[in-house]
């Protein structure tokens, strides 16, 4: 509790804040008592988030809602905060859209909605909001939000894994880069997680039946967004660059730094599962 009241007063930028680990870290650093600044493509999901904390007492400074793939209403954005309220303390990119497709099922437009979204999204909130965060010379944290698609080659994961593996990649370069200017840096791979993503996930193949016993199996096994969002602060406070979220994903991950061979095998068994689950 105490560590939390180092929270207090912080300017939060939050995007992805509509629902699932988005609202549930926006929620959490209200009570920490943090100046929220809330974004998401669903207007009204968005504004049940804002509601929702301001009932609570909690202080959400300004929410828009804008598209993270438009680079102008993200300069926009951090223009008006940057004149109102200062620059940020703290960052968590947190938006993004899944798809599971085989590359052979898959269009040119899909490449370019996931790369807008999940990849350029978060490139330009770094580039409107980190280098104000460095003239300002107060240090701050910086949260990306991966998957374990970012660490790990999953199947039918073409598309996203390039984006969440982008996200890890970049994450690491500026852990080193901003370190100077006392800005930390924590890229999180989440596992299962339940959210909104559960059932608006595209999963491209014609056999609705076993889309619907994956999506019930998946939430099954899946955590809270609440509980990604307490991980995400402990992150923060502690400095903590690699968060991976559940224990059967460290040791897959800990297996294929490891013992590739093993990896390897252990990869070949799940494609052969998910063409035969999934692909009629």
């Amino acid at each position: 509790m105490h560590k939390m009241k180092m929270l207090s007063n912080k300017n939060v930028l939050i995007t992805g804040a509509a629902s699932g680990i988005g609202r549930a870290t926006a929620a959490a650093m209200g009570l920490a008592g943090c100046r929220l600044f809330l974004t998401d493509i669903n207007a009204e999901g968005l504004k049940k988030t804002a509601d929702m904390i301001s009932s609570a007492g909690d202080n959400v400074c300004l929410s828009r809602p804008f598209d993270v793939g438009d680079y102008e209403a993200m300069r926009a954005f951090a223009s008006e905060i940057h004149a109102e309220f200062g620059s940020l303390d703290i960052l968590v990119n947190v938006a993004g859209v899944a798809l599971f497709a085989k590359i052979e099922d898959m269009q040119h437009r899909d490449w370019e909605k996931i790369i807008r979204i999940n990849l350029w999204g978060v490139i330009h909130g770094l580039e409107c909001f980190v280098p104000e965060m460095i003239r300002a010379g107060k240090g701050g944290h910086v949260v990306s939000v991966s998957s374990t698609a970012g660490l790990i080659g999953l199947p039918w994961h073409v598309a996203y894994a390039a984006t969440k593996h982008a996200l890890v990649g970049m994450s690491e370069v500026l852990r080193y880069d901003l370190r100077k200017y006392k800005i930390g840096v924590s890229v999180v791979c989440p596992g299962a997680v339940h959210t909104g993503l559960v059932n608006t996930a595209d999963i491209r193949t014609d056999d609705h039946e076993a889309t619907n016993k994956a999506r019930k199996m998946f939430v099954k096994i899946a955590m809270t967004p609440e509980k990604v969002a307490d991980l995400i602060i402990q992150a923060i406070l502690k400095n903590k660059y690699l968060v991976i979220t559940s224990l059967d994903v460290k040791l897959f991950y800990f297996i294929k730094r490891t013992c590739f061979p093993l990896y390897h095998l252990v990869m070949l068994i799940i494609n052969r599962f998910m063409d035969k689950a999934l692909k009629k």
